[in-house]
């Protein structure tokens, strides 16, 4: 028992002692995103939002829905430009449901978990890119299509955009 307490009493202390200075999420929890083979320098960008989002996802086919990114928007760079996104970003690791996670550029990845579970997937995801203006960074996802993980052989097309609350990388 006690070595299941140990790792969960090491993230939750750690966890307790992030150091958010984004005012728009210094109530809201905050991730890092994956490590670049580069050395990492962190940034944040305070994300223009409207009424608290920072962003919308939404996605129709064999599951139809869509949901508003309250919570933060994390961003990798490489060479100032983004390479994966995670949305939204919660700081303890516990798993939030509706979700979207990609990576943008030729090993283009795409996952999707809808608010009731189901999970969508597809390697080589084609629509997402990423811009960047005044520090900025914004993910547009436009016609990505991703395949049901289960055997339903369903799909869903996903279109939306996400701004950066958290940046992170070269």
């Amino acid at each position: 028992m006690a070595a299941v307490l140990l790792p969960l009493t090491i993230v939750t202390a750690l966890s307790a002692c992030s150091s958010s200075k984004d005012k728009d999420d210094d109530s809201k929890p905050t991730s890092t995103a994956p490590a670049s083979s580069a050395p990492a320098a962190t940034t944040s960008a305070s994300a223009a939002s409207d009424g608290g989002t920072h962003g919308r996802l939404d996605y129709t086919g064999s599951a139809t829905g869509g949901f508003d990114v309250t919570m933060s928007v994390s961003c990798a760079t490489a060479s100032g430009k983004v390479i994966a996104v995670t949305a939204p970003a919660p700081d303890s690791g516990e798993s939030t449901t509706p979700s979207f996670v990609a990576t943008i550029g030729d090993q283009a990845m795409a996952t999707l978990v809808t608010a009731d579970k189901k999970t969508f997937v597809k390697l080589g995801a084609d629509g997402i890119s990423a811009t960047e203006q005044s520090g900025t960074y914004t993910v547009k996802v436009s016609g990505t299509e991703l395949g049901a993980v289960d055997t339903s052989g369903g799909s869903v097309t996903v279109n939306g955009t996400l701004t950066c609350t958290k940046v992170s990388g070269t």
